[in-house]
């Protein structure tokens, strides 16, 4: 249906003649539309016709269908429809309306029209989305639009699948309708039939719109019309309307049809000469193709290439003469192999073959010197060649035609053909001649029709050239019959005689402008050209009198629609729709580019019927199906493919919405996980969520009832430098609750400038009473202290009040802790309170109430100091803290310099009252002595690790300064140096030893749900919950690479076992959802994990205790305010700041970091207590992974099934290069099964190469863990990736000859690896020679499927794998070849350079490009690689960008691992954390042997039966008459072999040897067999019958096969089968696989 004419009745109204002024009009701009109705609603009534109108109100009421021709304005009736029933969906309602059309062109087209014509929100789907994935996507879509405009296939899938319920649609509109046959599988009778099959309670209004209800060749049968019109009303559930001629003549003009006669067509001796020709070089090549058996499917493909090859140039010569023809096969060699097989309109895909090109380039050489004249090629337009054989009488006829019409104004061509080939040769023909100038001449074919010139786009540019006049004249295919919006023209000539009569019909309504034709091209020697003609216009009338007069109610026959449907999802499939999801399950399966699964079906007589055998990949978990006897080939293969999807679902290979598992979801982990170069991908990422911090509950008990003693822990705190030459305070720690055993003794380095450090120690000290008094001195003394470290400032001011608000401290203080300074009795480790410091400090003239100091019992010595704010006696200056106003400055007073004095000389070289001078500060009292002064420190970070700097040496004195009293004001009297060093020290100790109580806290919680919990240390737990963020000197991230490993190889294991249908990708999906990111993080969150992390660096400055409360008080109602500045914007930036801390410890985590918890958490159980343990922490969290032998001894029963191929393997030999003996053989033999190979019943090494995998990552990491113990996490994961890297197992693999034992059916594959071996085993010395060529992957995968093999075997003893790792992998182990993987090199690389690396990612069908971009100052480089694997391009396209980037001199200037590796200590190598009990399984004599598993397709066994005597066959040379070639005898023994041949029994078994000779003959394009009944002999009740088959096969010879006598006709013929099948399997000629 044609956008244009809804236009012209839109713009003409319903009583609008028909003009010429129909040729000009065109599409409204949209926007033109859309803002010309933006003032009113849009109403289509108001340009309704008025039996456009009738037909809506019929509608309204009953569903139907309207039948009329195009420019009949069948769309605007739906319009009208959608827009009398738009109160069932307008929103809010929920409902919907779904318009079909058949191809993507149509469905833009009718939405635009659509959308033009009435104010509902339109949605528009044609071809696969990536968008739309699932039903969350499409419960989007129908939220947001009312009318949903898609191709069939779309809604077929989305109600097949639930993604869209059928009672959700009220509306359904199915635009070319009369493709719902009740003969055909097209998506609109699979749609309906599930409608009627189903029994909806609420089904849609159903409309149809079509030009022929009638479509396909059997019209003209007679009562074919009525069952057709029938049968697509019983279908489409709806009658069938249409409008009397006279109603619509005003506004549909009908063409003239004219014939137009050429030849007739004889065969001339030039014809005749070419096509011998022809035939003779397909013959020449036929004879090149080898006649390997192995290579038969191959050889087989090729030649029916071959042959359409040959058939289409044929057909070009017949139709277009030598220039179509030289044109074609230019055109098919100018191409690449997936558009020739679209030119050739080939069902199946063909490979490429040089023996192709080569007919190809010799047929074109071949018409090409048939086209020259003195050695040149003449000219396409000259004169001269306007003639025969160079043009074809009816191509001179179709000039003719056009040349006629060529002056006449404003003239549009449409030429219909019917193959594509003849479509681009015509049109390139008429383009060059110069005399058809004024016709300007493009093609249109479909847009599947694979030409890269016709894309959409292109399409939608040629119509628009045709529509503005810039093209006249197009050569289509059938796409320009339906639908598509073409200009409406006074022209349409049939070159090649439609088909059907649709198509007659439809390509009329082309020709829709006044006194427009309609031409025929026919042959005049040809009388059934004519008659068919005649017959489409009998089927027209026949097709109208039958809408308005039923003759018959007589449907087809029709099969009723099977149906699969899962109850708990609503989810059902037809048996039309499961082939096409059997086909989507196979290419789902893993596949590479040696292994293509699909799936195989098999036909064969029963005596109920045709009976579809289904086989299936050998990595499928089905090994086969087959289907019940049904009467067709086609309704065998959708029951054998339903069935078939009824199994995978409930062995859960598809899931409950009948889709694979592959199909699922979105990758969460892309969006949870960080990339190479740490930089978070995500919004979620940057962004992070805000999490609670937990404080320690042992810090949190506060002391209460002051009227009596309170008693507290009291813990000294030892101090030991690194040098000896500092003195530090003695202070101690007290607590009301006891801190638990691992912490109380809690040990740690501090480390400080200078490379000087200080080890610190808990000593527990006992019990210390405190009254309200010396309770309170305390809590001042400590407010003091951490007043002067981090809010000194107070302290300029001449007065500072303490202890006011204790009480008001101790609400705001999260925790409940003194630091104070201690004496300590050696005898006991007790410890004393030092109340006299305290005292003494807190006496100072500062505070408020200094008289309470009055009693101190301090006695000043004599001598006094002239101090900024007075006299002072020396004994309270020294040891005490000062403030210098001139240097803004806090200083300890070490001493006083007697000696010295203001007019002693300072280090500048003059004295100090002259310095002070340059300073503009006089010095009235220049000869008091000098203070030695020590300024206040810093308060710094002492727990993370600083780096030593080569400027940075260590200093053997204390710095001092040396200030005059004068300008000193004294502050605090006894407030030391020692104190202040002490001091110093004290926010890093208390911060460790919070982190330590909260892992002691998560480990008591954890040890508490399972005991293995107990036996890991808080140390480790510690480790497991500190980021690297936190700039430690130890973080999770070594323990979270050795837990991830763990995680991967134990739910591995577990799926493995619990899921023996699952193929290796299916497993690999299952256990990404379970260990990615995503599922971690929402593990450890609803276990309240988060709150233990800790994930930013110690800031002193937010250092808060008893005395220094946190000062943002923190609520629901004000957390996202006070957090937001650093959660939302700072941290999106990539802010290093740290979050503002609150008085809920709030901090902003990652999800990645949390997941990252949970895996270090799973290695600190393996590094401290074992496999038991890790998998109870994994159990407690929600992982499970245990399992019991029964789960085993199932999988040994299972492997005993491909003990039938114990005859192909040298199972010692292979058993003695792995270094272990096999107990279940099975295990060893699947092991080294390829995909590719199916002759045992299904099954293949990948499920063991999946348990391999992971095993030997775990192995690997436990290896590389324990051997290199300083090694940096990220080198520890280079060096992994380096270890389980595919090629370095493929070496492995070559050097212990493991593909010489493959089992494998591609040449290809086979082809790779003896490429590779060869590589690999040439000398040093020449490989420099050689280009390394790819490493087949298969060889890796053998390491790990026989790794896997052996773990299985042995019950999971790990410790023999762990022996036989070392034997397999001691040359990769060495590092000798270290290579970093290019992505992470080139990411690494352009981060030290600051450099931005980029890649992206197209694709193109199953190839995928990479382009890895990198841009920055003085740089920029691109480079692409293309490869069927996304991860393998892009590996590519790095290692390309790295080598540009070092030849143009660029080098990673930090430390490689290779270096590093060198220069660390190798420890011994250890098996971490295996503690389990290996599994005792069942001994192989105890295994029930199993009746192999055969692919047998029926109860009728076919086996080549036993001879009594040799079957006569003869070879007859083609053309000759009698019996020439001698008989082929042979021996009773032949026979005997001939019964019992293994390879064909096993192929063809349970297949009637008629069907196989056969399928044999369309395999390799020969003759259908002949059957001849040669004897009969015995009386009429025991009558005996002899029949021979006659074969015409290659090299100019006939076959003849004579059976043995049978009581029946069909056993004599099959017999007779049975013997040619036998010779042809002897000479090459039969399969292995169909």
């Amino acid at each position: 249906m044609a956008v244009t004419e809804l236009e012209v009745e839109s713009s003409q109204g319903v009583d609008c003649p028909i003009t010429e002024a129909h040729s000009v009009l065109s599409i409204v701009d949209e926007g033109q539309s859309s803002s010309s109705a933006q003032s009113t609603e849009k109403d289509p009534r108001k340009n309704a016709r008025q039996y456009q109108l009738d037909l809506c109100k019929i509608a309204v009421e009953e569903n139907i269908i309207v039948y009329l021709g195009t420019g009949c304005g069948k769309t605007h009736i739906a319009v009208l429809l959608i827009y009398a029933l738009g109160h069932l969906i307008r929103k809010p309602q929920k409902n919907i309306c779904v318009f079909l059309a058949p191809t993507v062109a149509l469905v833009q087209q009718q939405a635009k029209v659509i959308k033009e014509s009435i104010d509902f929100k339109v949605g528009t789907y044609g071809g696969r989305s990536k968008r739309l994935k699932g039903h969350l996507d499409w419960e989007k879509e129908i939220e947001q639009y009312e009318i949903l405009v898609m191709i069939p296939e779309i809604l077929l899938r989305n109600l097949s699948h639930c993604f869209i319920r059928r009672e959700l649609i009220s509306l359904l509109i199915f635009d070319e309708c009369h493709h719902a046959q009740a003969r055909s599988n097209h998506p609109y009778t699979q749609i309906m039939k599930a409608y009627n099959k189903l029994n909806i309670i609420k089904p849609p209004r159903i409309f149809g719109m079509t030009a022929s209800p009638i479509v396909g060749k059997g019209a003209s049968e007679e009562g074919s019309v009525s069952k057709c019109i029938n049968s697509l009303e019983k279908i489409l559930d709806a009658k069938v309307y249409s409008v009397e001629d006279t109603d619509l003549k005003c506004f549909v003009a009908s063409p003239e049809v004219k014939i137009y006669y050429y030849g007739p067509v004889t065969k001339n001796i030039s014809s005749s000469h070419i096509l011998k020709n022809l035939e003779e070089i397909k013959r020449q090549c036929i004879s090149m193709l080898s006649k390997n058996t192995e290579d038969h499917s191959r050889r087989r493909s090729i030649k029916k290439m071959l042959c359409r090859l040959h058939d289409n140039l044929i057909f070009c010569l017949e139709k277009i003469g030598l220039w179509g023809a030289l044109q074609a096969s230019r055109r098919f060699l100018s191409v690449d192999y997936g558009e020739r097989n679209e030119l050739l309109e080939a069902e199946e895909n063909f490979n490429g073959d040089l023996l192709c090109d080569n007919y190809l380039a010799k047929a074109a050489s071949f018409f090409s010197s048939h086209c020259m004249r003195d050695g040149v090629e003449m000219d396409i337009s000259s004169v001269d060649v306007l003639k025969e054989p160079f043009f074809s009488k009816k191509l001179l006829c179709l000039i003719r035609i056009l040349s006629n019409f060529r002056l006449q104004p404003n003239m549009k061509c449409i030429v219909f053909v019917n193959r594509i080939v003849v479509a681009q040769s015509l049109s390139y023909i008429l383009q060059n001649l110069k005399f058809l100038a004024s016709w300007k001449c493009g093609f249109l074919v479909g847009v599947h029709s694979g030409m890269k010139s016709m894309s959409r786009k292109n399409m939608k540019n040629i119509l628009e050239k045709f529509r503005s006049g810039q093209l006249n004249l197009l050569v289509a295919t059938k796409v320009g019959e339906e639908g598509l919006d073409i200009q409406t023209c006074c022209l349409v000539i049939r070159f090649d005689l439609p088909e059907t009569v649709a198509s007659f019909i439809q390509s009329r309504g082309r020709a829709r402008m006044p006194q427009s034709e309609y031409a025929f091209l026919v042959n005049s020697g040809n009388n059934k050209e004519l008659a068919l003609i005649e017959n489409f216009k009998t089927d027209e009338d026949r097709m109208n009198k039958e809408i308005f007069v039923r003759t018959s109610s007589e449907t087809f026959a029709d099969t009723e629609e099977k149906l699969y449907k899962v109850d708990s999802s609503g989810a059902s499939i037809t048996a039309g729709y499961s082939v096409s999801l059997i086909h989507h399950y196979c290419a789902m399966l893993p596949h590479d580019e040696y292994f293509d699964p699909k799936p195989e079906f098999y036909f064969f007589d029963d005596e109920d019927g045709t009976v579809c055998h289904i086989i299936f990949p050998s990595n499928s978990p089905l090994p086969q199906v087959i289907s019940t006897p049904e009467p067709s080939i086609e309704e065998a293969k959708r029951i054998a493919c339903l069935k078939a999807c009824e199994q995978l679902h409930k062995i859960g290979a598809l899931n409950d919405y009948l889709l694979p598992c592959q199909d699922i979801g979105i990758d969460e982990e892309s969006m949870l996980s960080t990339s190479d170069s740490g930089v978070c991908e995500g919004s979620i990422l940057l962004r992070g969520e805000l999490h609670e911090m937990l404080i320690p509950a042992a810090l949190r008990q506060p002391w209460t009832n002051l009227e009596n003693s309170v008693y507290l822990n009291s813990y000294f705190i030892r101090t030991i430098p690194c040098p000896e030459d500092r003195v530090y305070k003695k202070f101690g720690f007290l607590v009301k609750a006891p801190l638990p055993k691992e912490a109380e003794r809690m040990k740690l380095d501090l480390q400080l400038a200078h490379q000087r450090s200080v080890s610190i120690e808990l000593i527990p000290s006992g019990l210390v009473e405190f009254n309200k008094n010396e309770i309170l001195q305390a809590q001042n003394f400590q407010e003091m202290f951490l007043k002067i470290i981090l809010h000194r400032s107070e302290f300029v001011s001449e007065r500072v009040q303490l202890g006011d608000s204790n009480d008001s401290y101790k609400a705001c203080s999260s925790t409940f802790y003194l630091l104070l300074p201690v004496i300590l009795n050696d005898d006991n480790n007790k410890i004393t309170v030092d109340w006299k410091s305290i005292k003494r400090c807190l006496s100072s003239p500062i505070f408020r109430n200094p008289a309470e100091n009055a009693g101190s019992g301090y006695s000043p010595l004599i001598g006094e100091l002239q101090l900024a704010n007075g006299s002072r006696n020396e004994d309270e200056v020294v040891n005490s803290l000062v403030y210098a106003p001139y240097k803004n400055a806090f200083f300890f007073v070490a001493d006083i310099i007697a000696e010295k004095n203001g007019y002693s000389t300072s280090t500048s070289g003059a004295s100090h009252v002259d310095h002070f001078k340059t300073l503009r500060i006089q010095l009235s009292r220049p000869e008091q002595p000098l203070l030695k002064a020590k300024q206040l420190f810093s308060l710094r970070n002492l727990l993370h690790d600083r780096k030593k700097e080569h400027s940075e040496t260590r200093e053997s004195e204390e710095h001092f300064f040396e200030v005059p009293p004068e300008l000193c004001e004294l502050k605090i009297i006894g407030f030391s140096k020692d104190f202040g060093s002490t001091i110093s020290l004290l926010p890093s100790i208390m911060h460790r030893l919070e982190n330590l109580l909260v892992a002691i806290e998560l480990k008591h919680a954890l040890s508490t749900s399972f005991p293995e919990g107990a036996e890991v240390t808080a140390d480790r737990v510690l480790e497991a919950l500190t980021t690297a963020k936190c700039m430690e000197r130890f973080s999770l991230e070594r323990l979270e690479v050795l837990g991830d490993a763990f995680l991967k190889y134990v739910v591995g294991r577990h799926l493995f076992l619990f899921h023996d249908a699952l193929d290796e990708g299916e497993l690999t999906r299952r256990r990404s959802n379970i260990v990615n990111n995503s599922n971690l993080f929402k593990m450890a969150t609803r276990n309240n994990l988060q709150v233990y992390i800790r994930d930013q660096s110690f800031d002193p400055s937010q250092f808060y205790a008893l005395g220094h409360p946190c000062p943002v008080i923190c609520s629901k109602g004000t957390e996202n305010y006070i957090h937001s500045q650093v959660g939302s914007s700072e941290k999106a930036n990539g802010a290093k700041a740290n979050d503002v801390r609150c008085s809920k410890c709030h901090h902003w985590l990652h999800r990645k970091t949390i997941s990252d918890v949970v895996e270090a958490l799973v290695g600190a159980f393996l590094v401290d207590s074992g496999f038991k343990a890790a998998i109870s922490f994994l159990r407690w969290i929600g992982i499970t992974v245990d399992f019991d032998s029964s789960h085993v001894n199932n999988i040994y029963v299972k492997s005993s099934e491909y003990l039938s191929l114990v005859a192909d393997v040298d199972i010692p030999s292979l058993e003695k290069l792995i270094g272990y003996l096999f107990q279940h053989k099975g295990l060893l033999l699947q092991a080294f099964v390829h995909p590719s190979y199916n002759k045992h019943g299904g099954g293949c090494y990948q499920r063991l190469e999946y348990l391999g995998d992971a095993v030997l990552d775990y192995l690997i990491t436990s290896y590389l863990y324990s051997t290199y113990p300083k090694l940096k996490p990220g080198q520890l994961t280079d060096l992994r990736s380096v270890c389980v890297d595919n090629k370095s197992f493929a070496n492995v693999a070559v050097q212990r000859s493991f593909h010489k034992f493959l089992l494998c059916d591609s040449s290809n594959l086979l082809e790779a690896i003896d490429k590779y071996v060869g590589f690999i085993e040439t000398p040093s010395s020449e490989d420099h020679m050689i280009k390394e060529p790819k490493c087949p992957k298969v060889l890796g995968d053998l390491v790990e499927s026989s790794v896997g093999a052996v773990l299985l075997d042995n019950g999971f003893n790990l410790e023999r794998v762990w022996e036989i790792l070392f034997s397999f992998l001691d040359p990769v182990m060495i590092f000798s070849s270290f290579q970093l993987h290019p992505v992470r090199e080139l990411q690494e690389l352009c981060q030290s350079k600051n450099w931005q690396v980029v890649f992206r990612r197209s694709q193109d069908g199953s190839t995928f490009s990479v382009e890895a971009k990198v841009d920055g100052e003085g740089i920029k480089l691109s480079t692409c690689a293309t490869n069927i694997s996304r991860k393998e391009a892009k590996k590519v396209a790095a290692q390309q960008a790295i080598a540009e980037l070092k030849h143009r001199g660029y080098m990673h200037k930090s430390k490689t691992v290779e270096e590093v590796i060198k220069s660390s200590c190798k420890m011994e190598a250890k098996l971490i954390g295996y503690n389990e009990a290996p599994i005792n399984s069942i001994p192989p004599d105890a295994i029930e042997s199993e009746p192999s598993k055969v692919l047998e397709p029926s109860r009728s066994n076919f086996k080549l039966k036993k001879h009594k005597e040799a079957p006569l066959i003869k070879l007859l040379s083609k053309g000759l008459h009698s019996s020439v070639a001698a008989a082929i005898e042979q021996d009773n023994e032949n026979a005997e072999d001939m019964s019992s041949d293994s390879q064909i029994a096993g192929q063809w078994c349970k297949k009637t040897a008629k069907s196989v000779l056969h399928e044999v003959c369309a395999d390799n394009s020969w003759k259908a067999p002949i059957y001849e009944c040669v004897k009969e002999e015995g009386p009429s009740h025991q009558k005996l019958f002899t029949f021979k088959v006659v074969l015409e096969i290659e090299d100019s010879k006939n076959l003849e096969c004579f059976g043995e006598p049978r009581g029946r006709k069909k056993d004599a013929a099959e017999h007779a089968a049975e013997g040619a099948l036998w010779y042809l399997q002897n000479t090459g000629f039969l399969p292995t696989r169909e």
